[in-house]
Protein backbone atom coordinates (compact mmCIF):
# COMPACT_ATOMS: atom_id res chain seq x y z
CA UNK A 1 0.00 0.00 0.00
CA UNK A 2 1.24 3.74 -0.56
CA UNK A 3 1.25 5.80 2.37
CA UNK A 4 -1.68 6.01 4.13
CA UNK A 5 -1.99 9.53 6.41
CA UNK A 6 -0.62 12.94 5.58
CA UNK A 7 -1.08 14.00 8.98
CA UNK A 8 -2.53 11.84 11.38
CA UNK A 9 -4.52 14.25 14.11
CA UNK A 10 -6.24 14.06 17.27
CA UNK A 11 -8.29 15.45 20.00
CA UNK A 12 -8.79 15.02 23.28
CA UNK A 13 -12.26 15.01 25.66
CA UNK A 14 -13.29 13.51 28.91
CA UNK A 15 -13.22 10.00 28.33
CA UNK A 16 -12.21 9.92 24.69
CA UNK A 17 -9.46 10.17 22.08
CA UNK A 18 -10.78 10.58 19.01
CA UNK A 19 -8.16 10.14 15.56
CA UNK A 20 -8.37 11.42 12.41
CA UNK A 21 -6.66 10.86 9.33
CA UNK A 22 -6.46 11.12 5.23
CA UNK A 23 -7.90 8.33 3.52
CA UNK A 24 -5.90 6.31 1.31
CA UNK A 25 -5.92 5.62 -2.47
CA UNK A 26 -3.83 3.36 -2.66
CA UNK A 27 -5.29 0.08 -4.78
CA UNK A 28 -6.67 -3.02 -2.78
CA UNK A 29 -6.90 -1.25 0.44
CA UNK A 30 -8.99 -3.49 2.69
CA UNK A 31 -8.56 -1.68 6.22
CA UNK A 32 -6.33 0.55 8.48
CA UNK A 33 -4.54 -0.53 11.78
CA UNK A 34 -4.37 1.57 14.66
CA UNK A 35 -1.09 1.00 17.08
CA UNK A 36 -1.00 2.89 20.58
CA UNK A 37 1.52 2.75 23.42
CA UNK A 38 2.59 5.01 26.41
CA UNK A 39 6.07 5.19 25.06
CA UNK A 40 6.84 6.50 21.93
CA UNK A 41 9.12 3.29 20.77
CA UNK A 42 7.24 1.03 21.49
CA UNK A 43 3.36 1.03 20.37
CA UNK A 44 0.87 -2.00 19.74
CA UNK A 45 -2.00 -2.72 17.49
CA UNK A 46 -5.47 -2.05 19.42
CA UNK A 47 -7.92 -1.83 16.63
CA UNK A 48 -8.82 -2.48 13.18
CA UNK A 49 -10.59 0.43 10.81
CA UNK A 50 -12.19 -0.46 7.73
CA UNK A 51 -10.91 0.95 4.12
CA UNK A 52 -13.85 3.58 3.98
CA UNK A 53 -12.88 5.04 7.62
CA UNK A 54 -10.96 7.78 8.92
CA UNK A 55 -11.72 8.32 12.69
CA UNK A 56 -11.33 6.29 15.66
CA UNK A 57 -12.14 6.83 18.88
CA UNK A 58 -9.77 5.39 22.02
CA UNK A 59 -11.85 4.91 24.59
CA UNK A 60 -10.09 2.64 27.18
CA UNK A 61 -7.72 5.60 28.53
CA UNK A 62 -6.77 6.14 31.86
CA UNK A 63 -6.43 9.50 33.76
CA UNK A 64 -3.24 11.22 33.23
CA UNK A 65 -1.86 8.72 30.46
CA UNK A 66 -0.16 10.48 27.54
CA UNK A 67 -0.67 8.21 24.98
CA UNK A 68 0.82 7.43 21.36
CA UNK A 69 -0.87 6.53 18.21
CA UNK A 70 0.27 5.95 14.54
CA UNK A 71 -2.11 4.32 11.82
CA UNK A 72 -1.13 1.71 8.94
CA UNK A 73 -3.08 1.21 5.89
CA UNK A 74 -3.47 -2.66 5.07
CA UNK A 75 -4.17 -4.01 1.69
CA UNK A 76 -1.70 -7.45 0.18
CA UNK A 77 0.73 -6.04 2.72
CA UNK A 78 0.99 -3.39 5.41
CA UNK A 79 2.27 0.28 4.93
CA UNK A 80 4.99 2.32 7.05
CA UNK A 81 3.15 3.85 9.83
CA UNK A 82 2.25 7.17 9.48
CA UNK A 83 3.07 10.18 10.95
CA UNK A 84 2.94 9.47 15.23
CA UNK A 85 0.84 12.19 17.45
CA UNK A 86 0.21 11.84 21.22
CA UNK A 87 -2.74 12.65 23.30
CA UNK A 88 -4.51 12.57 26.87
CA UNK A 89 -8.23 12.08 27.60
CA UNK A 90 -9.90 14.80 29.93
CA UNK A 91 -11.83 18.12 30.36
CA UNK A 92 -10.04 20.82 28.36
CA UNK A 93 -9.79 24.41 29.25
CA UNK A 94 -10.95 27.26 26.50
CA UNK A 95 -10.78 30.65 26.60
CA UNK A 96 -14.78 30.44 27.95
CA UNK A 97 -13.62 28.40 31.33
CA UNK A 98 -10.53 31.15 31.99
CA UNK A 99 -12.44 34.45 31.29
CA UNK A 100 -12.66 34.65 35.81
CA UNK A 101 -11.47 32.64 38.34
CA UNK A 102 -11.74 28.98 37.28
CA UNK A 103 -12.15 26.29 39.74
CA UNK A 104 -12.29 22.71 39.15
CA UNK A 105 -15.06 20.26 39.39
CA UNK A 106 -15.42 16.45 40.39
CA UNK A 107 -17.89 15.88 37.44
CA UNK A 108 -15.36 17.48 34.82
CA UNK A 109 -12.60 16.37 36.18
CA UNK A 110 -9.73 15.10 34.96
CA UNK A 111 -9.13 18.59 32.92
CA UNK A 112 -6.44 19.24 30.26
CA UNK A 113 -4.39 21.95 29.48
CA UNK A 114 -2.87 21.98 25.58
CA UNK A 115 -1.60 24.61 23.28
CA UNK A 116 -1.75 28.06 25.27
CA UNK A 117 -4.71 29.36 27.94
CA UNK A 118 -5.18 32.74 29.11
CA UNK A 119 -6.48 33.23 32.62
CA UNK A 120 -8.33 36.19 33.72
CA UNK A 121 -8.09 35.73 36.91
CA UNK A 122 -6.85 32.30 39.51
CA UNK A 123 -7.04 29.13 39.39
CA UNK A 124 -7.89 26.59 41.97
CA UNK A 125 -7.43 22.98 41.46
CA UNK A 126 -9.62 21.27 44.67
CA UNK A 127 -10.11 18.08 46.24
CA UNK A 128 -10.79 14.62 44.30
CA UNK A 129 -9.98 16.44 41.20
CA UNK A 130 -7.36 16.51 38.70
CA UNK A 131 -5.40 19.20 36.18
CA UNK A 132 -2.92 18.10 33.58
CA UNK A 133 -0.60 20.12 31.52
CA UNK A 134 0.39 18.84 27.99
CA UNK A 135 3.93 19.22 27.04
CA UNK A 136 4.15 22.14 24.94
CA UNK A 137 1.69 24.39 26.29
CA UNK A 138 1.55 28.16 27.45
CA UNK A 139 -0.19 29.31 30.46
CA UNK A 140 -0.41 32.96 30.83
CA UNK A 141 -2.18 34.90 34.18
CA UNK A 142 -3.30 38.43 32.95
CA UNK A 143 -5.02 39.21 36.00
CA UNK A 144 -3.82 42.83 36.93
CA UNK A 145 -3.08 42.44 40.44
CA UNK A 146 -1.52 38.65 41.53
CA UNK A 147 -3.30 35.94 40.65
CA UNK A 148 -3.00 32.40 42.11
CA UNK A 149 -2.46 28.72 41.56
CA UNK A 150 -4.12 27.19 44.25
CA UNK A 151 -3.98 23.25 44.89
CA UNK A 152 -5.80 22.27 47.83
CA UNK A 153 -5.57 18.14 47.69
CA UNK A 154 -6.11 18.15 44.16
CA UNK A 155 -3.53 16.70 42.20
CA UNK A 156 -1.79 18.75 39.67
CA UNK A 157 0.57 16.96 37.31
CA UNK A 158 2.79 19.38 34.64
CA UNK A 159 5.37 17.33 32.44
CA UNK A 160 6.86 18.78 29.85
CA UNK A 161 9.69 17.13 28.06
CA UNK A 162 13.18 19.01 26.81
CA UNK A 163 11.83 19.07 23.50
CA UNK A 164 8.58 20.22 24.63
CA UNK A 165 8.88 22.34 27.80
CA UNK A 166 5.83 24.19 29.45
CA UNK A 167 5.89 28.11 30.18
CA UNK A 168 3.86 29.56 32.75
CA UNK A 169 3.89 33.48 32.70
CA UNK A 170 1.86 36.83 33.33
CA UNK A 171 0.96 39.91 31.36
CA UNK A 172 0.04 41.52 34.67
CA UNK A 173 0.72 41.57 38.22
CA UNK A 174 2.73 37.82 38.18
CA UNK A 175 1.12 35.05 40.46
CA UNK A 176 2.26 32.55 42.87
CA UNK A 177 2.21 29.09 43.15
CA UNK A 178 0.53 27.41 46.51
CA UNK A 179 0.18 23.74 47.39
CA UNK A 180 -1.75 22.55 50.44
CA UNK A 181 -2.35 18.59 50.59
CA UNK A 182 -1.44 18.36 47.53
CA UNK A 183 -2.32 15.11 45.94
CA UNK A 184 0.10 12.33 45.70
CA UNK A 185 1.51 12.24 41.99
CA UNK A 186 1.41 15.89 41.84
CA UNK A 187 4.44 16.51 39.93
CA UNK A 188 6.43 19.16 37.69
CA UNK A 189 8.84 18.39 35.05
CA UNK A 190 10.34 20.56 32.50
CA UNK A 191 8.66 23.56 33.45
CA UNK A 192 9.02 27.51 33.66
CA UNK A 193 7.16 29.20 36.28
CA UNK A 194 8.07 33.23 35.01
CA UNK A 195 6.88 36.33 36.92
CA UNK A 196 6.24 34.62 40.14
CA UNK A 197 4.80 37.13 42.88
CA UNK A 198 3.06 36.70 46.39
CA UNK A 199 -0.60 37.48 46.13
CA UNK A 200 -0.78 38.69 50.17
CA UNK A 201 2.79 38.31 51.44
CA UNK A 202 6.49 37.24 50.27
CA UNK A 203 5.64 34.00 49.11
CA UNK A 204 5.76 33.05 45.21
CA UNK A 205 6.09 29.12 45.59
CA UNK A 206 4.70 27.42 48.77
CA UNK A 207 4.29 23.94 49.10
CA UNK A 208 2.88 22.62 52.33
CA UNK A 209 2.08 19.38 54.45
CA UNK A 210 2.76 17.63 50.77
CA UNK A 211 5.54 15.95 48.93
CA UNK A 212 5.44 16.83 45.13
CA UNK A 213 8.42 15.95 42.53
CA UNK A 214 9.61 18.54 41.10
CA UNK A 215 12.44 18.18 38.33
CA UNK A 216 14.17 20.02 35.90
CA UNK A 217 12.02 23.14 36.10
CA UNK A 218 12.83 26.64 36.12
CA UNK A 219 11.09 29.67 39.13
CA UNK A 220 11.90 32.91 37.92
CA UNK A 221 10.37 36.10 40.36
CA UNK A 222 9.32 39.09 38.43
CA UNK A 223 11.90 42.06 37.90
CA UNK A 224 10.21 44.25 40.33
CA UNK A 225 9.54 41.60 43.35
CA UNK A 226 11.49 42.04 47.05
CA UNK A 227 12.21 39.83 48.84
CA UNK A 228 10.44 36.76 47.94
CA UNK A 229 10.68 33.03 48.86
CA UNK A 230 10.41 29.41 47.87
CA UNK A 231 8.94 28.02 51.33
CA UNK A 232 8.44 24.47 52.51
CA UNK A 233 6.09 23.74 55.12
CA UNK A 234 6.03 20.47 56.90
CA UNK A 235 7.05 19.06 53.29
CA UNK A 236 8.95 15.70 52.18
CA UNK A 237 9.15 17.26 48.09
CA UNK A 238 11.55 15.57 45.79
CA UNK A 239 13.10 19.05 44.10
CA UNK A 240 15.66 17.99 41.71
CA UNK A 241 17.86 19.60 38.88
CA UNK A 242 15.95 22.90 39.24
CA UNK A 243 16.76 26.52 38.56
CA UNK A 244 15.25 29.29 40.90
CA UNK A 245 16.17 32.98 40.10
CA UNK A 246 14.91 35.78 43.05
CA UNK A 247 13.79 33.20 45.14
CA UNK A 248 14.92 32.79 49.19
CA UNK A 249 14.74 28.87 49.60
CA UNK A 250 12.87 28.80 53.50
CA UNK A 251 11.93 25.38 54.76
CA UNK A 252 10.08 25.27 58.19
CA UNK A 253 7.75 23.60 60.22
CA UNK A 254 9.67 20.01 60.67
CA UNK A 255 10.67 17.67 57.56
CA UNK A 256 8.82 14.31 55.87
CA UNK A 257 11.53 11.92 55.75
CA UNK A 258 11.69 12.02 51.34
CA UNK A 259 12.97 15.41 51.71
CA UNK A 260 15.47 15.58 48.90
CA UNK A 261 16.65 18.77 47.50
CA UNK A 262 19.30 18.01 44.93
CA UNK A 263 21.52 19.70 42.55
CA UNK A 264 19.51 22.80 41.79
CA UNK A 265 21.01 26.25 41.50
CA UNK A 266 19.35 29.31 43.70
CA UNK A 267 20.67 32.31 42.90
CA UNK A 268 19.42 36.46 42.45
CA UNK A 269 18.19 35.78 45.89
CA UNK A 270 18.17 37.68 48.83
CA UNK A 271 18.62 35.31 51.74
CA UNK A 272 20.13 32.28 50.56
CA UNK A 273 18.37 29.63 52.84
CA UNK A 274 16.50 30.31 55.68
CA UNK A 275 15.12 27.66 58.26
CA UNK A 276 12.34 28.18 60.80
CA UNK A 277 9.84 27.56 63.11
CA UNK A 278 11.66 23.73 64.33
CA UNK A 279 10.73 22.17 67.46
CA UNK A 280 11.17 18.56 66.21
CA UNK A 281 11.97 16.76 63.06
CA UNK A 282 14.76 19.48 61.34
CA UNK A 283 16.59 18.34 58.33
CA UNK A 284 18.62 15.21 58.55
CA UNK A 285 22.42 15.21 56.56
CA UNK A 286 22.38 14.62 52.92
CA UNK A 287 18.32 15.93 52.93
CA UNK A 288 19.63 19.16 50.87
CA UNK A 289 22.62 18.10 49.23
CA UNK A 290 24.69 19.08 45.77
CA UNK A 291 23.19 22.30 45.09
CA UNK A 292 24.98 25.55 44.67
CA UNK A 293 23.40 28.55 46.37
CA UNK A 294 24.54 32.62 45.41
CA UNK A 295 24.67 34.57 48.76
CA UNK A 296 24.02 38.31 48.73
CA UNK A 297 24.11 38.96 52.09
CA UNK A 298 24.81 42.30 53.31
CA UNK A 299 24.93 42.09 57.17
CA UNK A 300 23.66 39.90 60.04
CA UNK A 301 21.31 41.95 61.59
CA UNK A 302 18.31 40.81 60.57
CA UNK A 303 17.22 37.72 58.44
CA UNK A 304 15.92 38.83 55.01
CA UNK A 305 19.97 41.24 54.82
CA UNK A 306 22.17 37.79 55.70
CA UNK A 307 23.08 34.72 53.73
CA UNK A 308 21.93 32.49 55.99
CA UNK A 309 18.96 32.52 58.62
CA UNK A 310 17.27 30.74 61.30
CA UNK A 311 14.12 32.14 62.72
CA UNK A 312 11.95 30.57 65.47
CA UNK A 313 10.64 31.05 69.05
CA UNK A 314 11.95 27.59 70.55
CA UNK A 315 14.36 26.56 73.17
CA UNK A 316 14.80 23.14 71.00
CA UNK A 317 18.08 22.44 70.26
CA UNK A 318 18.62 22.00 66.47
CA UNK A 319 21.60 22.00 64.14
CA UNK A 320 21.16 22.43 60.21
CA UNK A 321 23.59 20.87 58.55
CA UNK A 322 25.01 22.70 55.13
CA UNK A 323 27.68 20.47 54.06
CA UNK A 324 27.60 18.72 50.76
CA UNK A 325 26.82 22.13 49.38
CA UNK A 326 28.19 25.09 47.33
CA UNK A 327 28.16 28.55 48.11
CA UNK A 328 29.19 31.59 46.38
CA UNK A 329 29.49 35.02 46.90
CA UNK A 330 27.76 37.43 44.23
CA UNK A 331 28.37 36.08 40.29
CA UNK A 332 31.70 34.91 41.45
CA UNK A 333 31.11 31.35 40.74
CA UNK A 334 34.16 29.92 40.96
CA UNK A 335 34.74 30.76 44.28
CA UNK A 336 33.44 29.09 47.22
CA UNK A 337 32.80 29.83 50.60
CA UNK A 338 34.09 27.24 52.57
CA UNK A 339 33.83 28.44 56.10
CA UNK A 340 31.82 30.00 58.88
CA UNK A 341 33.52 33.40 58.93
CA UNK A 342 32.80 33.36 54.92
CA UNK A 343 28.89 34.04 55.35
CA UNK A 344 26.61 36.60 56.70
CA UNK A 345 24.66 34.57 59.37
CA UNK A 346 21.76 35.70 61.42
CA UNK A 347 20.69 33.52 64.36
CA UNK A 348 17.17 34.74 66.64
CA UNK A 349 17.61 35.12 69.70
CA UNK A 350 14.70 33.66 70.31
CA UNK A 351 16.19 30.13 69.17
CA UNK A 352 19.40 30.54 71.11
CA UNK A 353 20.12 26.83 71.01
CA UNK A 354 19.48 26.24 67.33
CA UNK A 355 22.79 26.82 64.41
CA UNK A 356 23.98 25.88 61.47
CA UNK A 357 26.98 22.95 60.76
CA UNK A 358 29.40 24.38 58.45
CA UNK A 359 31.20 20.98 57.87
CA UNK A 360 32.16 19.58 54.56
CA UNK A 361 31.05 22.41 52.53
CA UNK A 362 32.04 22.00 48.48
CA UNK A 363 34.79 23.46 47.46
CA UNK A 364 34.09 23.44 43.86
CA UNK A 365 30.98 23.85 42.15
CA UNK A 366 28.99 20.33 41.31
CA UNK A 367 28.60 19.28 38.29
CA UNK A 368 25.70 18.22 36.21
CA UNK A 369 23.35 20.52 38.38
CA UNK A 370 20.11 22.68 37.62
CA UNK A 371 17.69 21.79 34.69
CA UNK A 372 20.12 21.65 31.79
CA UNK A 373 17.78 23.88 29.57
CA UNK A 374 17.13 28.04 28.83
CA UNK A 375 20.03 30.18 30.51
CA UNK A 376 22.25 28.72 33.14
CA UNK A 377 24.83 31.11 35.37
CA UNK A 378 27.27 27.97 34.91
Amino acid sequence: CKEPTIALSSSGAKGTITLSWETSDAKNLTSYYIYRGTNPTSLSKIATVAASGNTYKDSAVADGVLYYYHVTAFGKKESQPSNQICNMHGTRLTEADTGADFTTTVDDSPYVVENKVSFAGDLDILENTQLYVMPGAKVVFEKATAASIYVERGLFVIRGTKANPIYFSSTGGGYELRMVLAAEGSQFDYTEFRDLAGTSDTRSVTISSCSPTISRCRFIDRADANATTASLYSSGANITNCFFGGLDLKIEDSVVSTLNIESNIFVDNGTALMFGNYTTNPPETGMIHNNAFECNGTSVNNYYSADLSIVSWTSATTVFPLGGNYFFRSDIYNTALTEQGDFFVYYDSLCPNQTFNFDDLLTTHPTGIGPGWGTLPF
